[in-house]
């Protein structure tokens, strides 16, 4: 049945009057954004008042102008997070507030509630600048005062370039004076004006110059009277506060004019007074008449901003140089190329006769340590001063000698080897080689035999090396390389084949160890391996396809050469099959049989040679009917089962015929016209084959389109196996609403709602719909609507009456004269009407329902400009005005995801693209990827290269470690960037919490342990059930740092013990914690409990004797009384738990229900 919503016209258009008198608020789905006015008690414009939108961390997102007309703004917001909205209007002007903190969730914040966010205009400003002299910038931290005749009225101080600014300020005239402690003035004071506008103050007020001081050193001491010549290369507009001129014999070497000088004092600090920003160099300058010595640096350039200069780098006075030789002996060869470090610091390297220096040293003594291929030097310590500069010849202790052991093919020994070293002193040393068997020793002077010592397993297994021993001597140059070598032995052996032999591949091992194989191929059958050492061995061909005797043979090596055998037995059959299945098979020689596959992998040996047909016999679809295996290439047979089989049915009481759509991804198939059951008439049966873990949603229909069912659809997620009569859909009459709208038009909305759904028709060009099918035993509401019309409903149901009000209808095309979607066009104006909304995919929106008035209109895209970028409207009393504006995309996105280690979407991390480069570095953009892990961050300049990274700070991305790569870079070259990848390694913040129970094993059984969080204090997270062991572990938390308590509750009667139940306080803030509790019951007293049992009883006797004595008067009451206490003490609801007893404490998980929040 239907039940029709309207209104007749009259009333309709009556009520739209009155709606039209409020402000209208754009629907909160058409798009999220943040607006509001700009509100002002005077005259001002607001066009020259923008707001700004920026990130948390001062990153600009967005900006716009006010409506010119009424103040009004509006801006789209792309990316939820933290912003902040600011107010930019002209220099001076005051606002309150001048900005507003957002945290944009979607819900509850004020844009996404649609909530007004105003600016109120307070005043204007006097703006001015202290300037340094010569320049149009100033300097930080000058004091300025603000007069109206002889009244302070402000005071502030200058910001970094010399500005500053008063406000808010009403008309009137004003003195600005600037003070400062240390500097001087050219000028110190101004005379401005403020009228309508703010008051400019200019650049009068001049600071003289700066303080720019050092100092300098001997040896830490400080140092007087060393000069310090200023010089510049630019002129200056104001003379500095030093000595004009340059010092006795200084000669100008930089080629510049020289400014002044002046000379440290006592304390060895020098100052330049009142010096102009600008780059000087200071030249130091020091000499006696006997001596001249290095200063250091010895000049330095400057450079004077707008603050005093003190330099951090200290002037010092320096010494003299030193140098000597390394010589290979005793005054032997020099050693070339030889590095000398002098005191851990200085380094220095030997010329080619081996001579070295060192400048600007300090007398005392000194540390040298030399450093030369194949040679050890013992560290040296000298006396140097300037009469004696020359150090004596520094020359070896030690000499490199190298050795080399050659295993050509080893049993169990590789490396590395012991080298004993004796020396004709008697004194003796080993040497470890590596695993290759070099090894090197620095050796001092002398005689030496050397030989390879074996170890008890390597002697055992018949190691043996040549020449025994070697006999060298070290003098004055290191000996290259003394060489050991092995004794071996053969192996021989013949390979028995069903068919000729090919040449096949024969491994040898070690019996025991971890040594490298060896391996050769056998020709006809026959192999051999030499220079085998002595030892145990397994021997094995490596053809894995063929089944063997014996597959590996062991082998034992001593002081013969060894022949060995083996023997093929069959051919091996490896299947890897997804499902459990037998395979027939019959041969090319005409043998047949059966196989079992079973799930995984199974090896089957065939003895017969040839080609073989193998076909699967099963309940499941593979890949081919028939698979052909050849013996002589035996290649891994897969069975993977493809498809399953579904089947399911269709029920009617009505003749079909009846159609299934199997949707899978994208892609529907049709099953049918089904066939009718043959064991039942009113059943109609499809079978379809569907791959395992496909998700599928079936969807009963017919061609007549008259039917609904039950279910209207069923999803099935395919299992590993067949699945029958997976579901039978029951078929009947449906409903169908045919209505219209007046005059005729097109386009108009028809929702029909019943049960709390709606489904949504739209007329065709006549005005007429269709609704249905739909469900016979409901009762619908049906309605209509379209923007532009008001509808009234008609007597005759589901038909409408419609009434045109006036419009203006925006189209947006982009340069090329294509439709452009997604504009977001924001129109003010009338009667305190506002809407902003997306244009369509043609790129058209309509702004309906309008009063006549005046309206300002704005497009915005980010990326984009227009073209009017705003325009004001006038609208007449029911009009239609069109619009069209040009778009031009000036910027571009860059497309990505962000997935795990394994390639899985992750979701809500902050990506962020920053401005390489000194002319884009002030740019940034970002945003956060979705459930798919996919990211589009907007509005990157062709002109910039950007670089694409995690963004960081305070209360972003604390899930995520980092990302690999951790940068990428990102051109757009007028074109959006696609598919950039990012790896996304997470942050492990998992807590393990242990526990135990102080108390006796008796009780343990009556004791239930409750979790709770801080915040949460009647509702536990976790109920842990002890067994009979004292300790226990809580499930795995996550260390969120916030405060939990854990606490004991018992069963046991409080009438028999008295106890406390014990709770301990813990913040998860780490990977492990371990808590202690303590429950100790004590028994009651026996005497006692019966005493007070005795006197409670006497208590109540005496009352009982007291009611019965007077029944009559107290009867009513008593009845009343005990009404109440039966209903008090009547449980609505009991929850009985049994008595479990267990070994393993019980963990039972508190589900709590929790409202879903929009995202």
């Amino acid at each position: 049945s239907i039940n029709m919503a309207g209104c007749k016209a009259t009333f309709c258009l009556l009520i739209f009057a009155i709606i039209s008198r409020f402000p209208l608020f754009s629907s909160a789905d058409e798009v999220l954004g943040c607006g509001g006015y700009v509100r002002s008690d005077v005259e001002i414009n607001y066009s020259n008042v923008g707001i700004k939108l920026y990130t948390k961390q001062g990153n600009l997102k967005y900006e716009t102008e006010c409506a010119p007309n009424n103040g009004y703004y509006f801006m789209p917001l792309y990316d939820k997070g933290h912003y902040i909205l600011k107010v930019s209007p002209p220099p001076g002007w005051s606002f309150e507030p001048k900005e507003v903190s957002l945290i944009i969730n979607g819900e509850t914040d004020p844009c996404s509630l649609g909530q007004d966010i105003n600016f109120h205009f307070k005043g204007f400003a006097v703006i001015g600048k202290v300037v340094s002299v010569g320049n149009n910038a100033g300097p930080k931290g000058v004091t300025v005062s603000l007069y109206r005749g002889k009244e302070v009225i402000q005071t502030t101080q200058t910001t970094t370039d010399g500005t500053y600014v008063f406000t808010p300020l009403s008309s009137g005239k004003y003195t600005v004076v600037a003070s400062h402690p240390s500097w001087s003035f050219i000028n110190d004071k101004v005379m401005v004006e403020v009228a309508d506008e703010n008051g400019d103050a200019g650049s009068s007020i001049v600071v003289g110059g700066y303080i720019v001081s050092g100092s300098v050193t001997t040896e830490g001491q400080a140092t007087p009277g060393v000069s310090f010549v200023l010089h510049s290369k630019d002129a200056i507009t104001a003379q500095p506060e030093c000595s004009p001129g340059i010092p006795e014999g200084y000669s100008n070497t930089v080629g510049i004019p020289a400014v002044c000088h002046v000379i440290s004092g006592t304390g060895g600090v020098f100052s330049f007074g009142s010096v102009p920003p600008g780059t000087y160099i200071l030249i130091p300058y020091f000499h006696s008449p006997t001596t001249k010595y290095e200063v250091t640096p010895s000049q330095l350039e400057v450079t004077v901003e707008h603050d005093d200069l003190i330099l951090q780098q200290t002037f010092k006075v320096g010494g003299f140089s030193m140098n000597g030789r390394i010589t290979k002996s005793e005054g032997g060869e020099a050693v070339a190329g030889a590095k000398v470090v002098l005191d851990k610091t200085f380094t220095s390297t030997t010329d080619a006769d081996g001579f070295y220096a060192f400048e600007n040293i300090q007398s005392g003594k000194h540390k040298i340590k030399v450093i030369a291929d194949k040679y050890e030097f013992e560290e040296a310590v000298v006396n140097i001063n300037p009469q004696h500069p020359v150090v004596e010849d520094i020359f070896p202790a030690r000499y490199e000698v190298c050795f080399s052991v050659t295993v050509e093919k080893t049993a169990s020994h590789i490396g590395p080897w012991t080298i004993e070293i004796h020396s004709n002193s008697g004194v003796e040393t080993e040497l470890q080689t590596d695993m290759s068997g070099h090894g090197c020793i620095h050796l001092p002077v002398g005689t030496y035999s050397t030989a390879v010592k074996l170890s008890s397993a390597a002697d055992k297994a018949g190691m043996r090396f040549g020449p025994l021993e070697h006999v060298f001597t070290v003098d004055s140059d290191p000996i290259g390389l003394l060489t050991f070598s092995q004794f071996l032995g053969e192996i021989t052996g013949k390979i028995f084949c069903l068919e000729k032999c090919p040449d096949l591949n024969v491994i040898l091992r070690l019996a025991q160890g971890t040594g490298a194989p060896r391996s050769t191929v056998a020709i006809d059958g026959k192999f051999s391996f030499t220079e085998v050492v002595p030892g145990s061995y397994q021997l094995s061909v490596q053809k894995d396809e063929w089944c063997w005797k014996l597959k590996t043979i062991p082998v034992i090596v001593n002081t013969q050469n060894v022949e060995v055998s083996l023997e093929q037995v069959g051919y091996q059959l490896t299947l890897a099959s997804s499902h459990e299945t037998t395979l027939s098979y019959t041969t090319s020689t005409g043998a047949s049989g059966t196989v079992v596959a079973q799930k995984g992998s199974t090896l089957v040996c065939m003895s017969v040679p040839g080609t073989y047909t193998l076909t699967p016999v099963g309940c499941h679809k593979f890949g081919s009917a028939q698979i052909q295996w050849d013996s002589s290439s035996p290649n891994l047979v897969t069975l993977s089962a493809t498809k399953h089989q579904l089947t399911g049915a269709v029920r009617a009481r009505e003749a079909g015929p009846f159609t299934v759509a199997v949707k899978s991804g994208g892609q529907i198939s049709i099953l049918g016209p089904l066939n009718v059951s043959s064991d039942d008439p009113h059943l109609y049966v499809f079978e379809h084959w569907i791959r395992e873990g496909e998700s599928v949603i079936l969807t009963p229909g017919s061609p007549t389109n008259l039917y609904q069912y039950e279910p209207a659809s069923h999803t099935i997620t395919m299992p590993t196996d067949c699945v029958l009569n997976a579901v039978i859909f029951r078929a009947e009459r449906a409903l169908f609403i045919h209505g219209s709208v007046i005059p005729a038009i097109g386009g108009v909305t028809i929702n029909v709602e019943g049960n709390g759904i709606v489904y949504t028709y739209t007329t065709d060009a006549a005005g007429k719909y269709t609704a249905g099918p739909l469900d016979n035993s409901i009762q619908y509401t049906v309605t209509a609507e379209k923007k532009g019309y008001v509808m009234n409903a008609l007597n005759e149901k589901g038909h409408f009456e419609a009434y045109k009000l006036a419009e203006v209808v925006v189209l947006v095309k982009d340069e090329n004269g294509a439709a452009l979607p997604g504009v977001l066009v924001s129109m003010s104006g009338g009667k305190s009407y506002r809407q902003n909304s997306l244009t369509e995919n043609d790129g058209t929106i309509g702004f309906f329902s309008l009063t006549p008035g005046d309206y300002f209109l704005r497009p915005m895209m980010k990326e984009y400009t227009f073209d009017p970028p705003s325009k004001m409207v006038t609208v007449d009393e029911g009009a239609t005005i069109m619009m069209s504006i040009s778009g031009s995309r000036v910027a571009y996105s860059v497309y990505g995801q962000t997935v795990s280690l394994i390639g899985e979407p992750e979701s809500n991390v902050v990506v962020e693209a920053v401005g390489k480069g000194s002319d884009c570095e002030q740019y940034q953009e970002e945003a956060a990827s979705d459930d798919q892990g996919s990211f589009r961050i907007r509005g990157l300049l062709p002109k910039c290269h950007y670089e694409l990274r995690l963004k960081t700070g305070n209360g972003i991305n604390l899930h995520v470690q980092r990302t690999l790569p951790a940068t990428r870079t990102v051109h757009t070259e007028n074109e959006d960037v696609q598919d950039m990848r990012l790896i996304v390694l997470r942050t492990f913040n998992q807590m393990d919490v242990a526990a135990k129970v102080d108390t006796d094993q008796q009780h343990l059984s009556s004791l239930v342990a409750h979790l709770y969080r801080e915040d949460l204090p009647d509702s536990p997270i976790h109920t842990i059930k002890l067994g009979l062991h004292p300790y226990f572990m809580l499930p795995p938390m996550t260390a969120d740092r916030r405060i939990y308590y854990l606490r004991l509750e018992s069963n046991l009667p409080t009438s028999q013990y008295q106890y406390s139940t014990p709770e301990v306080t813990f913040v998860a803030d780490s990977a492990f914690k371990h808590l202690n509790l303590s429950f100790k019951p004590t028994l009651r007293g026996v005497d006692a409990e019966m005493s007070q049992g005795t006197v409670v009883g006497f208590a109540i006797a005496i009352i009982l004797v007291t009611i019965a004595f007077n029944y009559d008067k107290m009867g009513p009451m008593l009845e009343k009384i005990s009404d109440i206490i039966t209903n008090i003490s009547t449980p609505k609801a009991v929850q009985k738990s049994s008595s479990v007893s267990s070994d393993i404490p019980i963990i039972e998980a508190v589900k709590k229900k929790v409202k879903s929040r929009k995202v």
